[in-house]
C-alpha cells in the first residue's frame, strides 16, 4: 500500500485544525450555524447603552433568545428580538437591559409577566421597558449640590471667619466644656436610676404599641370623627368666631361689673402676705422654719443626682443630604440619635420630602348628584421616632418613620463603619401617586471620621418614584458637641 507523503499528511493536520478552530469560534462565540428560529418581538429603548446583536436574551438568568438587530426608529432604538418557541411572554412582561458584571458584558433581561395578560404573539412589542439611568445627568446633579455646599461652607465662613467671632465662639466653648463637666459629675451618681427609666420607657413603648394594636378600630373611628368635627369647624367658622367676640363681651362687662369686689380680694390678700411675712399664723412659721430650707436642699440633691445620671447618654447629631432620581429632586434630614447603653437607642429627626403628600376631597353635586374628587398635593415636614435595638452587628427598629408607622433594619460592618440599611413605612398609602408602601434599600459608609457617603434603591414599590439615590452627611458624637460649643461666649448675668 502506498503511503502519504510528508506534505499530504500536514495538509490533513492542518485542515483538521482549521474545522476544530471554526467550531470552537462558533461555540464559544455563541455563533449561530444558522439563522436562529423562534418568534419575533420588538422593544424600544432610549439608550442601549451598548447592547449588540446577537447578544443574548435571558429570561431568570437562562439564556432565552439573541437580539437579532438593534435599529434607530423616530429618534429611539428599536430592539428586534427573536425568542425560543418555547418561551412565553406576557403582555405585562418588562425588558431591561443589564451588565453580568461590574466590566461585563450587556445582555438583555426580561421579566416574563403573569398569563392573565395574555400572551404576546410574533411581531408585537414589549411595552414596559426599564430604561438604564443616565450617569452624565446624575454627575451633572451631584455637581449642583456639590455648588450648594460650597456656598454653604463660603456663608458659615463669612458669619464666623472673623477674629471677634472666632473669640466669642472659643469664650462659649469653653463655657459648655465646664457646664458639660458640671453635668457629668451630676449624672454620675444616679446611673443606675437613669436606667430604671429607660427600661420602663421602654416597658411603656411597648405596651403602648400592643394598647394601639388591640385598639386598632377604636382608635380609626376617632380619627374619622375628629375629620368630620374639623370639617364642621371649617364649615360653621364666621358663626363660632361671632360667638366667641359675644362671650369677650360678657366677661368685659362681669370683669366691669365685680370690680370692687376684686379690689376688695387684692386688699385681703396684701394683708395675707404681710401677716405670712411677719411669721404670724400656721402658714408664716412654716415660711419662716429654717427646716423648710433643708427639705428644699434635700430635694435639690435628689434632682442632681438623677440629672447625673444622663451622662452616660451618647448623643449624636446626623446633617444629610441626598439626591433622588426620581423625583430628580434633593432630600435633606437632621437626626438626633440617644444611646444610653450599646444595644439600645432612639432615633429623632426631621426630614424634608420632596414627593409629599396627597389629601382626597369627595364632594356630591346636587343636582344631578355627580360625586367629584378633589386631589391636592403639598410638600411638608416630616417628622421620625425611633426606637431601635441592637443584636450583634444587626439592629431593628420600630416607631415613627417620616410621619407614618414604619421599620427598620440595620446590619452594620467594617468597626460599625458601613451600614446596610432597609426601611419600610407609609402603609396606609399617603403619598401621592404611591399605592405600595415606601420600601428604601441602602448603604453607608464612612469616608472620613465624621463623613459618610451613601447610595441605594428608593420607593421600589411604587413605579412613579421607583428610583436610585446617592448623597452624603456628617455627623457629630457628644464629645464632638462639647468641643464645639465649649467656645461658645458666655452669657452675662447682669
Amino acid at each position: 500500500m502506498k503511503e502519504f507523503s510528508t506534505e499530504l499528511k500536514v495538509g490533513f493536520f492542518a485542515l483538521i485544525v482549521l474545522a476544530i478552530l471554526t467550531f470552537m469560534t462558533f461555540k464559544v462565540g455563541g455563533l449561530e450555524w444558522a439563522k436562529a428560529k423562534g418568534y419575533t418581538l420588538h422593544a424600544y429603548f432610549s439608550n442601549t447603552a451598548g447592547l449588540d446583536e446577537k447578544t443574548r436574551v435571558r429570561i431568570a438568568g437562562v439564556d432565552a433568545g439573541i437580539v437579532d438587530s438593534v435599529r434607530l426608529s423616530d429618534g429611539r432604538a428599536k430592539v428586534t428580538l427573536i425568542m425560543d418557541p418555547e418561551v412565553k411572554i406576557y403582555r405585562n412582561a418588562t425588558a431591561s437591559i443589564k451588565a453580568s458584571g461590574l466590566l461585563g458584558d450587556k445582555y438583555l433581561a426580561i421579566s416574563t409577566g403573569t398569563p392573565d395578560a395574555g400572551l404576546l404573539k410574533d411581531g408585537d412589542t414589549i411595552n414596559n421597558v426599564a430604561e438604564l439611568v443616565d450617569f452624565d445627568a446624575l454627575a451633572k446633579n451631584l455637581s449642583a449640590v456639590s455648588e450648594k455646599f460650597t456656598i454653604l461652607a463660603k456663608s458659615v465662613n463669612d458669619v464666623i471667619g472673623t477674629d471677634e467671632a472666632k473669640d466669642s465662639l472659643r469664650q462659649t466653648i469653653v463655657n459648655l466644656r465646664e457646664i458639660t463637666s458640671d453635668l457629668r459629675q451630676t449624672i454620675s451618681v444616679n446611673d443606675y436610676k437613669l436606667r430604671n427609666a429607660l427600661d420602663n420607657i421602654s416597658d411603656l413603648t411597648a405596651s403602648m404599641s400592643s394598647l394601639i394594636e388591640d385598639n386598632r378600630e377604636p382608635i380609626t373611628s376617632t380619627i374619622a370623627n375628629m375629620k368630620e368635627f374639623t370639617g364642621t369647624l371649617k364649615t360653621n367658622g364666621p358663626e363660632l368666631v361671632e360667638n366667641l367676640n359675644s362671650a369677650t363681651r360678657e366677661l368685659k362687662a362681669m370683669v366691669e361689673e365685680n370690680r370692687p369686689v376684686v379690689k376688695s380680694a387684692v386688699t385681703s390678700m396684701d394683708k395675707i402676705v404681710k401677716q405670712i411675712d411677719r411669721g404670724e399664723g400656721s402658714l408664716g412659721k412654716f415660711v419662716k422654719d429654717d427646716r423648710l430650707y433643708e427639705s428644699i436642699n434635700q430635694a435639690a440633691e435628689g434632682v442632681n443626682r438623677t440629672i447625673s445620671a444622663v451622662d452616660r447618654f451618647r448623643t449624636f447629631l446626623t446633617f444629610q443630604a441626598e439626591y433622588l432620581t426620581k423625583p430628580e429632586d434633593s432630600k435633606g434630614a437632621f437626626y438626633l440619635t440617644l444611646q444610653p447603653r450599646p444595644d439600645k437607642y432612639y432615633i429623632l429627626g426631621v426630614v424634608s420630602d420632596p414627593v409629599g403628600s396627597i389629601k382626597t376631597k369627595e364632594t356630591l353635586t346636587t343636582p344631578p348628584g355627580t360625586l367629584v374628587t378633589e386631589e391636592t398635593y403639598k410638600d411638608r415636614v416630616e417628622f421620625t421616632a425611633q426606637f431601635a435595638k441592637r443584636f450583634g452587628n444587626a439592629a431593628v427598629r420600630i416607631g415613627l418613620t417620616e410621619n407614618t408607622f414604619g421599620i427598620g433594619g440595620d446590619y452594620f460592618f467594617n468597626d460599625d463603619r458601613g451600614r446596610i440599611t432597609a426601611d419600610a413605612w407609609d402603609f396606609s398609602n399617603d403619598e401621592r401617586h404611591s399605592k405600595n408602601p415606601h420600601v428604601k434599600v441602602g448603604v453607608e459608609h464612612f469616608i472620613f471620621r465624621k463623613i459618610f457617603l451613601s447610595a441605594g434603591a428608593d420607593n421600589i414599590f411604587n413605579s412613579k418614584w421607583r428610583g436610585g439615590y446617592v448623597g452624603m452627611g456628617v455627623r457629630f458624637e457628644d464629645e464632638d458637641i462639647k468641643y464645639l460649643f465649649s467656645t461658645l461666649p458666655r452669657i452675662p448675668t447682669k
